[in-house]
């Protein structure tokens, strides 16, 4: 059983408040306004054309309407005197007074556009126009074009500059990372931090993407130092969607799918394999492995076909919303369901989500924000580590001459070693994990301009792993069934207060912010393994009945953070803006000597296209100078690090005592560890052009993280051979370009285009008193000793990777001295130090993992109802280490048909059975790739039903199809060049391909109806 945590907050209280919102404001929501009477109307553009999503409201209240997708509007209005107020962004807000008229229709002006957007910031919002710092926003509609994406990061890969979004394997559900300008830090995490309406999220990351209204990316020290010691790494913000006012919108997204494996290894049949198996053994003065008749038999496994399949996909989200002037609510629910590439691995999930808010005489303001989802994952072992379970290993590097079955249909073995379908389908692998997230929210304006805001949250996340290994397998049988079960629990409870005074007084504005928050975080863990059991049918739900108890674990561990902030915003005549904030943050991750960390930040702007010299050029309809600076941290590093911890241990009195449990130091203590915290530099310009209709943003930065922790070599007298320490710095240098454009708008057809690309390059300055650090190893074949594989050194690139030069293979007749023990067909290394021979001081950088440019381009087309979207994303000047291709050529791949004999000497591929020689599994240059790929990501056709024309039912009805990673243009031979198998190590451990789940290319159809 998982335990639940202790929480000093009052849970009952919370809860109790959250089921009132909901009581109250739901018949207040839905229910429709009994007071005054109604005026419709028609909203169009200077052509004639009508406008969706102009907001329509009465003047001086919170609530409105919004027109439909052919710019028609119903409001209600409480007399002839109410005034109208009409606003869109692109457009110049107008207002009308209601009169007597039942019908007001008008055309809107376009003014410059998307500068009057509101964009969501840290406790609050602003105008783009009024931004000092670096903001990336992303919208629903570029998020939810129809694809398949699990998660909120798949939907925004290649949509942000400076934002490198890579999935690390395409397992249903598998890891995606987001990485914004680059990597900071070595030992603690590179993840952005994420709030959700206002509450910082622990899964943010894995939000359903339809529940999302928009995106903005914090990028700069001045936008995300509000979040102080949380806010290195950038911070995501994510807003969902809320009820609107007017009838009850019921809205339905769907789609069903197939996916396959977009790029398939090239693999020997099985004559192909005995007959070099055959060979090699001849080579070596060996008989060969395989009889004639074995090789006359016709057994021809393809393994990897075998354990793959069409994986079928659907998602289904249904959701509810709506509202009065002073009250809104949104219901939803979604279902996703993804089979994985190989058989019996499969993904599902449930989640639903509920917010909603009241207004109660225009000045308090209550809200609920709930959100729940349940996912289950059927999944195997596939990493980088070549052991019997990792089935992708078995699927590639197994003999094609082994059948899967017997003729008694048990399944086929060689060597005593169990096939990979019987490990693919034989052992039980579940993940389990529900999530629970709940904040209310009460706002009050206490005087004109001044209003006060208290935010209070839980965060319940838990996860069950369940494994089973049966007795149908040769490992499994040896220990009679083993099972082991890990329970996860977190929860984490937010409150915090702030107060906003806004203030116009004749030129100037000023915005000020004031608040402190506490966070308490519980995370327990239990784990347990166990084997010898009297039958297979228990699986791991009934530990008790094995025999041996092979290991039982149990921890909690507590962690509080308590912040202090402030912001002020001020700008002069909307020309000159200036934001200056600061934030102090206390973390129990921290000794008492370093518990505080500040972290202020300053950015000024300019608009420059107010200026009346700029105007007179008559060139910009918007241009801005913006610059910042500002210090951040990063508090997530571990927990418990700066303190002595113990661990349990057994000790024997003698050779035949029994063992005494007792415990011993794990961890050396140092209780002046303290912050990393970076420096930010960043200098941007906004631009526009044919009233906005062309824009693009530039942005230039350069950020320094100092203090990195990491474990330093200590004296061994100390009894510990490293502690966690401060030492050595890191810097990331880019520049950012964003373009968006919309190339036609003439009545019913429209062509936009967005496109954006970053460069970034980080290296080390300082290691302090280490000259290199060894951030990755590598073990080939699981036979050779484990390789360095990934070298950090002062000056260079975070993952660079590090081995042998290759120079070709040593030919028949060739004498190499430097290699005494190769002979023709070995591969030759060059001796780098010229001192005759190859050895461990012959290795050098040989390529870097981390891109230096990354990229998306975007093209939306839309013509009476006909609506295609086409998205490429990519990444340039990086390199992978293709570790499949070395083991393939070796043992199963058609590369090996064309190694190095002595009637082949014209290739590249060395001699059969190499790779077992003394200098064969050595890392070198040859399996170092140029993995740059453009990727056609997204193709979307979809198209619009002329509902006025069927019935008056239905709002809108859209049916499309999409086809997701359609061709990859790139010169890498592995199976997917965006691949990372060390997964959440990316900025120090990037750059190998070994054993990945394989890509997809996936086909759906699906429909959007609105009722």
């Amino acid at each position: 059983m998982i335990q639940q945590p202790n929480c000093n907050c009052n849970m009952k209280k919370l809860y109790s408040l959250m089921v009132f919102l909901a009581c109250l404001s739901l018949p207040m929501a839905l229910s429709a306004q009994q007071e005054g009477r109604e005026i419709s109307g028609l909203i169009t553009d200077s052509k004639g054309a009508g406008i969706p999503n102009v907001t329509v409201k009465v003047k001086g209240t919170s609530g409105g309407v919004t027109t439909d997708k052919d710019g028609r509007y119903t409001i209600k209005v409480p007399g002839n005197k109410a005034i109208l107020q009409f606003s869109s962004v692109g457009f110049v807000e107008q207002e009308v007074t209601a009169g007597g008229q039942s019908v007001v229709s008008l055309s809107l002006e376009a003014s410059a556009r998307k500068l009057d957007e509101v964009v969501v910031v840290g406790y609050g919002t602003q105008r783009k126009k009024d931004l000092t710092g670096s903001v990336s926003s992303i919208s629903r509609d570029e998020m939810n074009l129809g694809g398949v994406t699990s998660n909120m990061a798949q939907a925004i890969q290649g949509r942000a500059a400076g934002v490198q979004v890579s999935q690390t394997n395409s397992a249903p559900g598998g890891e995606t990372i987001i990485r914004i300008r680059g990597g900071n830090s070595i030992k603690s995490t590179n993840e952005p931090l994420y709030i959700v309406d206002g509450f910082i999220s622990s899964t943010g990351k894995d939000i359903n993407p339809n529940d999302i209204e928009d995106i903005q990316i914090l990028k700069d020290a001045s936008a995300t130092a509000i979040y102080g010691a949380r806010g290195a790494n950038g911070v995501v913000m994510i807003t969902t969607r809320r009820g609107k006012s007017g009838k009850p919108l019921i809205q339905y997204d769907g789609y069903y799918g197939a996916q396959n494996i977009s790029r398939k290894p090239k693999l020997m049949n099985g004559l192909e394999y005995m007959t070099v198996t055959n060979a090699k053994a001849a080579e070596l003065g060996n008989p060969p492995e395989y009889t004639p008749a074995e090789l006359a038999s016709g057994i021809s496994t393809d393994w990897f076909k075998e354990g793959t399949q069409t994986a079928n996909v659907q998602n289904h989200d249904l959701s509810v919303s709506g509202g009065s002037e002073d009250s809104h609510i949104s219901l939803s629910g979604n279902y996703f369901k993804q089979d994985g590439a190989l058989k019996e691995t499969d993904y599902s999930r449930y989640s639903g989500r509920l917010n909603m808010d009241k207004t109660f005489a225009g000045k308090f303001k209550i809200g609920a924000n709930i959100y729940g989802a349940r996912s289950f994952s059927n999944y195997k072992t596939y990493d980088g580590n070549i052991v019997p379970s990792n089935v992708l290993y078995g699927l590639l590097f197994t003999s094609p001459a082994i059948p899967v079955y017997n003729a008694d249909g048990t399944y086929a073995t060689r060597k005593g070693k169990d096939n990979p379908i019987a490990w693919l389908l034989e052992p039980t692998n579940h993940r389990y994990v529900n999530k629970l997230t709940a904040g209310v929210f009460a706002e009050y304006e206490i005087m004109k301009g001044l209003s006060a805001r208290v935010n209070a949250g839980t965060e319940y996340y838990t996860t069950k792993e369940g494994y089973y290994l049966p007795t149908t397998l040769l490992s499994g049988a040896k220990v009679k069934g083993q099972a082991s079960v890990n329970d996860l629990a977190n929860i984490r409870n937010l409150i915090e207060a702030f107060l906003t005074y806004k203030k116009k007084f004749g030129a100037h504005y000023v915005n000020v912010l004031a608040g402190m928050s506490r966070q308490k975080d519980v995370n327990d863990r239990h784990y347990t393994q166990v084997q010898k059991f009297s039958t297979d049918k228990y699986l791991y739900y009934n530990l008790e009945a094995a025999t041996e108890r092979l290991s039982s674990v149990s921890s909690r561990i507590e962690t509080m953070l308590a912040s202090f902030y402030g912001r002020v915003n001020y700008s002069f005549n909307e020309k000159y803006l200036a934001t200056f904030t600061l934030r102090a943050d206390g973390s129990s991750r921290f000794g008492p000597s370093n518990r505080y960390g500040y972290f202020p930040s300053g950015s000024l702007a300019w608009n420059m296209s107010d200026e009346s010299f700029v105007q007179d050029l008559n060139v910009f309809s918007n241009l801005k100078l913006r610059a910042g600076y500002g210090i951040t941290g990063n508090d997530r590093i571990g927990d418990y690090i700066y303190m002595s911890t113990f661990g349990p241990t057994g000790v024997s009195l003698s050779e035949t005592s029994a063992l005494y449990g007792g415990i011993v130091p794990t961890r050396a203590a140092n209780p002046d560890l303290k912050w990393e915290s970076t420096a930010q530099l960043n200098i941007g310009l906004d631009m526009g052009f044919l009233d906005n209709r062309l824009s693009a943003t530039v942005d230039f930065y350069r950020k320094k993280t100092n203090d990195l922790i990491f474990d330093i070599p200590i004296g061994q007298w100390w009894g510990f051979t490293t502690q966690t320490g401060n030492m050595g710095a890191i810097e990331n240098h880019g520049i950012e370009l964003a373009i968006s454009s919309e190339n036609i708008r003439r009545g019913k057809l429209k062509w936009n285009t967005s496109f954006n690309i970053a460069y970034n390059k980080q290296k080390a300055v300082d290691l302090g008193d280490r000259p290199y650090i060894i951030t990755q190893t590598a073990n080939p074949d699981g036979s050779v000793p484990t390789a360095d594989f990934t070298k950090l050194e002062v000056g260079r690139e975070l993952s660079m990777l590090y081995g042998y030069v290759y120079e070709g293979v040593i030919k028949q007749g060739e004498k190499y001295d430097a290699q005494p023990l190769s002979v023709a067909g070995d591969p030759k290394y060059k001796d780098l130090n010229n001192d005759g021979a190859i050895t461990s001081a012959d290795r050098t950088y040989i390529g870097h993992a981390n891109p230096h440019y990354v990229f998306g381009l975007g093209n939306d087309f839309s013509y009476n109802g006909i609506e295609l979207s086409i998205f490429f994303q990519g990444a340039v000047d990086f390199d992978l280490y293709n570790m499949n291709r070395l083991l393939m050529e070796t043992y199963t791949g058609k590369d090996a048909l064309n190694r190095w004999t002595p009637d082949n000497q014209n290739t590249d591929i060395p001699r059969n059975g190499y790779f077992t020689s003394k200098y064969g599994g050595y890392i070198n240059s040859r399996f170092v790739e140029d993995a740059s790929y453009l990727r056609c990501k997204l193709i979307s056709l979809g198209y619009n039903l002329p509902m006025e024309k069927i019935t008056s039912k239905i709002k809108n009805i859209k049916i499309y199809t999409t086809v997701q990673n359609l061709f990859t243009v790139t010169g890498y031979s592995g199976t997917d060049p965006e691949v990372n198998t060390r997964g959440g190590d990316a900025n120090l451990a990037a750059g190998l391909d070994f054993n990945a789940y394989p890509p997809y290319r996936t086909l759906t159809v699906g429909a959007k109806i609105n009722f």
